[in-house]
């Protein structure tokens, strides 16, 4: 090989579907070898499509890997073995052996907005001999040997020098990537977590399955039709828990406040609808559950940072240049 050539694992790509495809995510896995996965994922959607979990890439090895997660920004739900479920977050890193839940239920991102990168180890002599250089091995038989006794992941906010290898592994599978530089990247990353606290973090919030559904149950509900208003008290009642309860599980998986959540999730459609339908400013105000106009417009003006007609001509400007 030339000393320009770039040495290639085997690539697997998916196009992942945003929600009422205003977006459209992707997912970029490098196959290193059969014990070495690295994958950026990038996506606008609550749920992976099935397409994802068909491939033969991803078939179920007969070893616990040893998973490594990053969180640039968004949220992604860790359905634990235990039956409970907590959530990583932007700038949090997970590292998981064989504590938390596998295949399609494993991946739920509650706010339709995930960036992060993923490595999966299978421990096996081989990987011992691929990474063994600077004694990497040695550290990685160190985690997994301290995660084999927990019954939950390691979950904490990265330090500034995880932020930066994860940043450089985004870079490399983004670019034209080289499996040794990305056999480095993973190196590096192993003995910058060699020494990750394995300390409770008694700030984490965990939820039962019943606590998740009746959250994301009441979302639907509540997106189903935004012309109409649903009151959390009314949305309470409807699951049989307090108003109070009602809200903390919003909390819990969605990171924000019930009314909050509502507010985006309104300002939101009222601007895709302003960008790509030719309804008039008052129907639209109506469509996202606005009945007066006036108070949409401070709504929009407070969530946006501009005025609805103003943000029409902005895009109307754009389209036509």
């Amino acid at each position: 090989m030339g000393r320009n050539e770039k040495q290639k694992g085997t690539q697997i790509q998916f196009t992942i579907p945003g929600k009422n495809n205003e977006h459209e995510g992707k997912m970029k896995w490098i196959v290193l070898n059969e014990c070495l996965y690295i994958g950026y994922i990038d996506v606008w959607s609550r749920y992976l499509p099935d397409s994802v979990f068909r491939s033969p890439s991803f078939r179920k090895q007969g070893t616990v890997p040893f998973k490594i997660n990053y969180c640039f920004k968004g949220r992604c739900e860790v359905g634990l073995n235990s039956g409970t479920t907590t959530f990583v977050t932007g700038d949090e890193i997970a590292l998981d052996y064989g504590t938390s839940g596998d295949g399609k239920k494993a991946f739920f991102y509650p706010t339709a907005e995930y960036e992060g990168i993923e490595v999966i180890i299978v421990p096996s002599e081989k990987l011992s001999s691929e990474i063994s250089i600077f004694g990497a091995e040695k550290t990685a038989d160190n985690l997994i040997e301290k995660l084999s006794h927990r019954n939950e992941p390691v979950i904490t906010v990265a330090d500034k020098r995880v932020k930066r290898c994860v940043e450089e592994i985004k870079e490399d599978i983004q670019g034209d990537y080289d499996t040794n530089l990305l056999m480095a990247d993973i190196i590096k990353l192993l003995l910058l977590l060699g020494d990750i606290s394995f300390d409770a973090d008694k700030r984490r919030t965990y939820c039962t399955p019943s606590q998740v559904d009746i959250a994301k149950k009441a979302l639907e509900i509540i997106t189903e039709d935004l012309s109409s208003r649903h009151t959390a008290a009314e949305l309470a009642a409807k699951f049989g828990v307090s108003e109070s309860s009602l809200k903390n599980y919003f909390r819990a998986v969605y990171g924000r406040g019930y009314n909050d959540m509502i507010r985006e999730i309104r300002m939101k459609k009222a601007a895709e609808l302003i960008i790509s339908s030719k309804k008039s400013l008052g129907e639209i105000a109506e469509k996202v559950g606005y009945q007066n106009q006036s108070r949409f417009s401070d709504a929009f003006l407070k969530y946006h940072k501009v005025l609805p007609m103003e943000f029409k001509r902005r895009n109307f400007k754009e389209k036509i240049k």
